[in-house]
């Protein structure tokens, strides 16, 4: 080779596999941080402790009916259940007392009138505080209202806590996905996300500045949830759970992140709108309005991703203008290029409960994954997030906090 196309082999082959391999190798050690939770469970206490499930529900009535029906299938022996219906203007209220009146004592339903969000406040942060204040649980359970749980997530998930000495634990649910553009962006987007914040160190209490969690289902012993000032030490962060995660860790609660497929499920986003929308909040959100590790996803899609088409591309065009011979380490490095490459997004794809030939179609999901990026980038820019029909001002979390 010429020294100019040498240089421009040895770059190739560094951003294309070597940069997925590499990838690929770290995911794969993040994941092993995050496989602890398993069938058979570990056995509960003879005197298992009360929790207290929650349930915010917001314009809900057409998943929240099927939600509190696999919370109120649960195997666990002592809990109970409070929802709180948020303002909602459809006939999520009308459900949530129907199914309280039927659940014999076991479920009751709180109500936050139209007017009845204060000053300062997000809309779900206040209902979980408000519904925290008549719980009676020693430990408390965070259930989104669009999740779907198997009969044995909540007692599988608090015999591990109690046997590790947990203070909380939460899981990254299966990705229900019922249409093609769902099952080809949403595993890429959660994927990212983990690996973007190395989600995984949440579960070595060394590492103290690194603690994520997903609201869908959040488990937490009562006593580190006060100590860490409860939501309302977090009522204007548009990723509470997030943020709630890094309070308690930050003083000294020991937290873990489990991959739950097994034990939770849920649909998120069902449009491209609702996917711009929803994961430019969550990346901005948890990056707390700094753009950096977006703006390193996103140049890793274009340049380690989407390169390896245009790498292909002129591989082929090289073995016919020059010959076999020549072409061949271009030829190597593509193939072990997109090898390396679908082999990892595959992983993605089936750690989130979706099809592995997805990842065959990274050109589409990763050039709409660099368009969720943007959206990010610009509502990390302006602060400014739509979310359900309303509009917040995102604030900056001081300096000094957790990153």
């Amino acid at each position: 080779m010429r020294s100019l196309e040498l240089i421009l082999y040895v770059t190739y082959v560094l951003i294309g596999p070597v940069a997925w391999g590499g990838l690929g190798y770290l995911m794969i050690m993040g994941r092993r941080r995050m496989r602890r939770l398993a069938r058979p469970a570990l056995a509960l206490p003879a005197d298992p402790p009360r929790v207290t499930v929650l349930i915010p529900a917001k314009d809900e009535g057409d998943r929240v009916r099927v939600c509190l029906e696999s919370v109120l299938a649960q195997d666990y022996p002592n809990f109970g259940v409070v929802t709180i219906n948020d303002r909602s203007t459809d006939d999520t209220g009308r459900i949530l007392d129907e199914i309280a009146a039927n659940s014999g004592g076991k479920v009751r339903s709180l109500h936050i009138p139209s007017n009845g969000l204060p000053g300062g406040w997000l809309g779900k942060c206040h209902a979980l505080h408000v519904g925290t204040k008549e719980a009676m649980g020693e430990w408390l359970l965070f259930v989104d209202s669009d999740v779907r749980l198997a009969p044995d997530a909540l007692s599988t998930t608090l015999a591990l806590a109690l046997a590790r000495d947990y203070d909380a634990t939460s899981l990254m649910t299966t990705l229900e996905c019922h249409t093609f553009l769902e099952r080809l962006v949403l595993p890429m987007t959660a994927g990212a996300w983990s690996i973007m914040n190395a989600v995984s160190f949440t579960n070595d209490d060394n590492y103290r500045a690194t603690a994520y969690a997903n609201g869908q289902f959040f488990l937490i012993r009562r006593s580190a949830y006060d100590a860490a000032g409860g939501h309302e030490a977090v009522r204007d962060q548009i990723t509470e759970d997030v943020e709630l995660a890094r309070g308690m860790k930050q003083r000294g609660a020991r937290l873990r992140l489990f991959l739950g497929s097994q034990f939770a499920s849920t649909r998120m986003h069902a449009t491209l709108g609702q996917m711009l929308r929803g994961w430019g909040r969550i990346y901005s959100g948890t990056s707390r309005r700094r753009p950096w590790r977006i703006l390193a996803a996103a140049a890793f899609v274009a340049v380690c991703g989407l390169s390896a088409y245009v790498a292909l591309a002129w591989a082929v065009a090289f073995w016919l203008a020059r010959g076999l011979p020549l072409a061949w380490p271009w030829l190597v490095a593509v193939v072990a290029h997109l090898v390396l490459m679908t082999a990892t997004l595959a992983r993605i794809y089936t750690d989130s409960g979706n099809s592995r030939r997805s990842a065959l179609l990274f050109p589409i999901s990763g050039t709409l994954m660099l368009a969720i990026f943007a959206f990010a980038i610009r509502w990390c820019i302006t602060g400014r997030i739509e979310w359900r029909g309303t509009v917040f001002q995102q604030q900056d979390r001081p300096s000094s906090s957790v990153a």
